[in-house]
């Protein structure tokens, strides 16, 4: 709760912002007397998400501001409509966490010419889709991925004593975890010994991971471990390993914030080690940072928050910080 104080005071103890960039605040159409704030997820089925936009709604509220949200799900398509949809309602800004974060500056793009001011969450857009047309991104506040995966990659090592093939659920349409992996990566490459045998896209949900993973075991049966992107990710292959009766022969590392994923940390038999984030905190910084943006004054244009290393011995202490 400390970091969560600190990090709002300073969002809110910024000075006053231009209006002459293309998201300015000073710009909007809106005329409602409660700014409206537009928030468009890449999914509400992952709970990590979907604690994200409850919560930044209650936030939105103490703050005498309306949230409205919606899920995505997965389609770059679906989430142009939504941006539009609230193009159309005339809000006062938007948060989002773009559901093919290569192609989403169309988004920003819109946005940005019918000046609203745009702010990101959890996965930017990729700067190359939008900022040669002169886009431009308020704020984007993210955990730290790269250092997610770092963890991941040293329990990893410490798991399988730096020796062993390994199988990776990868999902690489969100920017988040490009850097999950970029981190992953660079600790388990300086131990030749694990070997990457398989490496599929597990699609950021459970039946993804599940199907994945299962086919990672058929086609390697001497996997030793799996690495997942996501709390979900990782449910499916524990799922995957139990029906394929490999319960002790192959253990679950990645990122696991939920409360399932760290109650199974707790359990232990096959999860054996997580990385924490805190959507919670996200969107409290998110919803602040807008409301004081609002108000005129600046706001960082990056905002890293931080992330929770996990194992069966501290998994009790960080339940209350997981997201259901």
């Amino acid at each position: 709760m400390m970091a969560m104080a600190s990090l709002i005071t300073l969002v809110a103890g910024c000075g006053a912002v231009t209006t002459s960039s293309p998201g300015s605040a000073t710009s909007n159409s809106s005329k409602s007397s409660k700014p409206v704030i537009g928030m468009t997820l890449m999914t509400l089925t992952n709970p990590y998400f979907s604690e994200m936009a409850s919560s930044a709604k209650a936030d939105a509220a103490k703050l005498g501001m309306k949230l409205e949200y919606e899920g995505a799900n997965f389609s770059q398509a679906t989430q142009l409509s939504q941006v539009d949809a609230f193009i159309q309602q005339h809000v006062s800004a938007v948060m989002i966490a773009p559901a093919d974060a290569g192609s989403a500056g169309t988004l920003v793009l819109a946005l940005n010419k019918a000046h609203i001011p745009v702010f990101t969450i959890d996965t930017n857009v990729e700067p190359s889709s939008y900022k040669s047309q002169g886009g431009h991104i308020v704020e984007f506040v993210q955990s730290n991925n790269y250092k997610a995966g770092v963890i991941a990659g040293q329990e990893m090592v410490k798991y399988l004593h730096g020796h062993g093939h390994i199988g990776w659920l990868d999902f690489p349409l969100a920017t988040s975890v490009l850097q999950r992996d970029a981190g992953f990566e660079s600790v388990i490459k300086k131990y030749p010994g694990i070997k990457v045998v398989s490496r599929l896209n597990g699609k950021g949900t459970t039946p993804g991971g599940l199907s994945a993973t299962a086919d990672m075991l058929e086609a390697h049966p001497h996997i030793k471990a799996i690495f997942d992107i996501n709390a979900p990710c990782g449910l499916g292959a524990v799922d995957a390993i139990r029906a394929a009766h490999k319960v002790g022969q192959v253990a679950v590392i990645g990122l696991s914030g939920s409360e399932q994923a760290v109650s199974a940390i707790q359990n232990n038999s096959v999860y054996k080690y997580g990385v924490m984030q805190e959507p919670e905190l996200e969107s409290k910084i998110e919803i602040h940072s807008i409301y004081n943006y609002l108000h005129g004054k600046k706001v960082k244009p990056l905002i890293l928050t931080s992330v929770f290393r996990i194992t069966k011995q501290d998994a009790a202490h960080y339940a209350p910080l997981a997201y259901k």
